[in-house]
């Protein structure tokens, strides 16, 4: 087995045969990353184009991702196949000091990465994760970043709620990625407890093992569609309301209109000082409206298409709050519930259900062939998970961060 670090094409180019190296080998890593996914999801929900993920780890000037794999041993003439490997990613973001609290008091110095292992089922429980960990963990350190931080899929909670679609591939080999499932949760909004992660599942004991720990619990709930005509009518009933406080919801797909950049630029500034983070190290995030249309512009080049409904404070003709849905055109059975926020002079009024409702109907109105809504929340989030359960969203899924600091490991 070998490791290194690729080096990522420009451009794929398929059209040729033998296709160049770069290309040849971002298509395995893919490949292996949508084969992971497929198998714990059971659809195909969740597949990334190969020249979308290769504008997720180049366009974005906010952050950086690099992929160490690992190479099959040449046996005969069988190809020097990648069955595994670690994606690195580095936020150019002013970080978290690593010795601050939690959540709290941003400094200047980018002290965080991301880093998430995959490796093929066949290749499991060989050594093959774990050296590819540690390949990414020492490429951090020589960035100067302390604190690594991973999300993963765990468990599903109700396989049934999710629908079921084709998956990239079948047969025995692959029994060992299939998916753990757990019981569902009895509560009617589930809690943020650590019995609700599955530790013997190849995520925690992996994470477990490696010195990662346990930072905060996100549940991935599901909203079908095709039975989502109480949140129309939701949409419908409240936005009189919204309009008698003396606001206006407005929606838009694509780019922001240009006289709103600027307050929809603060709005997400605030997600990340605001959003629950557990004992995440949170990163600062300064967003002004150059920021926003480079973030717009990398979105279209990863193939994504954003449907937002804000409000309008008629008082100051600033948005106050928004929700936002992403949606990919080679994925036309799903859609991503992205940011909802309302500014907190302005929170208490409803708006944040209400947001979410109404921009659920502008969904369906312009991609009417949507049948799932996803969305991940932290399940210390409350509010925000009865305002999911009163919009019909069902929790499939846990979805647990995990971090490590650097001290922890002896650096």
């Amino acid at each position: 087995m070998r490791i290194e670090w690729l080096d990522l094409p420009d451009a794929l180019d398929q059209t040729r045969l033998p296709m160049p190296p770069t290309t040849a080998d971002f298509l395995q890593v893919t490949q292996l990353a949508n084969l992971v996914t497929s198998l714990f999801w059971g659809n195909n929900d969740f597949y990334v184009s190969p020249e979308n993920q290769l504008a997720g780890a180049t366009s974005r000037e906010d952050v950086r991702t690099s992929y160490a794999v690992a190479r099959e041993p040449l046996t005969g003439d069988r190809p020097d196949r990648i069955i595994g490997y670690a994606a690195l990613s580095l936020p150019s973001e002013p970080g978290a000091s690593a010795d601050a609290q939690p959540a709290t008091q941003p400094t200047a110095q980018p002290t965080t990465a991301e880093v998430d292992v995959a490796v093929h089922p066949d290749f499991r429980r060989r050594g093959v994760g774990s050296a590819l960990l540690r390949e990414a963990e020492a490429e951090a350190a020589r960035r100067g970043r302390t604190v690594l931080q991973s999300w993963t899929d765990n468990a599903l909670v109700d396989p049934a709620a999710v629908g079921s679609g084709p998956v990239f591939v079948s047969g025995t080999s692959l029994e060992t990625g299939l998916t753990p499932v757990v019981r569902p949760p009895s509560e009617s909004v589930p809690d943020a407890g650590r019995d609700r992660i599955r530790w013997q599942a190849p995520d925690a004991a992996f994470a477990a093992a490696h010195g990662y720990e346990l930072a905060q619990v996100e549940w991935t709930s599901v909203l079908d569609l095709r039975e989502a005509a109480g949140a129309a009518l939701l949409a419908e009933s409240g936005s009189g309301a919204a309009e008698e406080h003396g606001y206006d919801l407005i929606g838009w797909e694509g780019d922001c209109p240009e006289e709103h950049a600027g307050s929809m630029a603060g709005l997400l500034g605030r997600m990340a000082a605001e959003a629950p983070a557990g004992a995440l190290v949170r990163v600062a995030e300064h967003w002004d409206v150059s920021r926003l249309r480079a973030e717009e512009r990398a979105r279209r080049e990863m193939g994504l298409s954003i449907v937002t409904t804000a409000a309008l404070d008629r008082s100051t003709g600033r948005l106050v709050g928004h929700s936002d849905i992403e949606t990919f055109a080679d994925l036309p059975q799903a859609a991503y519930q992205g940011n909802t926020l309302v500014h907190p002079e302005h929170r208490g009024r409803g708006l944040a259900v209400l947001l979410k409702a109404v921009n659920v109907s502008q969904l369906l109105r312009l991609k009417p062939e949507t049948e799932r809504l996803y969305t991940w929340n932290a399940a210390e989030n409350g509010a925000i998970l009865r305002a999911n359960q009163q919009l019909g969203f069902v929790p499939v899924a846990t979805h647990p961060a995990w971090q490590k600091r650097a001290w922890q490991k002896g650096a």
